[in-house]
Order: structure tokens, then sequence, then C-alpha cells
């Protein structure tokens, strides 16, 4: 949710998920208007840029063939995000 810029959709417990659950199916237009967000944002959510995916997960693969040819033991690291 928070990906496609629903975070207000996030549900903290079961009890919360199935009370939003409720909400959407008794307000059919809440559920339309969700909808129409995601198809017209559907081209600059981050979650739906597969090109600006591949790049992160390229570099990421770069970071870490880079740390294994130095011979160094695999550790954790971050990937700058990528535009």
């Amino acid at each position: 949710m928070r990906a496609v810029g629903l975070p207000h959709l996030v549900a903290t417990s079961l009890e919360d998920y199935e009370a939003r659950a409720l909400k959407f199916a008794r307000d059919p237009f809440l559920l339309t208007v969700c909808k129409r967000y995601l198809l017209d944002n559907r081209t600059t959510l981050p979650l739906f840029d597969t090109a600006r995916f591949t790049r992160h997960i390229e570099a990421a693969y770069t970071t870490m063939w880079e740390t294994w040819q130095r011979g160094e033991a695999p550790q954790a690291f971050a990937v700058a995000p990528i535009g």
C-alpha cells in the first residue's frame, strides 16, 4: 500500500484489516476511487516501474559482485534510490 501511495489503507491488526474490508464491501464508491487512483497513476508509481526496479536490482547485483571480487565476506548494504 505504501508503494502505491495508499499508506492509509495499511491495516495494523487482523481486526483493522477486517474493518477495512467491510468498509470497501459496504461502500463500492470507495473501491472505485482506489481503483481509479491506481489506474491513473500506474505509469508513475514505483511499484509498477519495472525499468527502475531493474536498474535498482542490477545496482545491487553489481555491489554484491564487487564485494565478492575484493574477497570480502557477504555483508549488508543499501542501494541508493534510483530515479
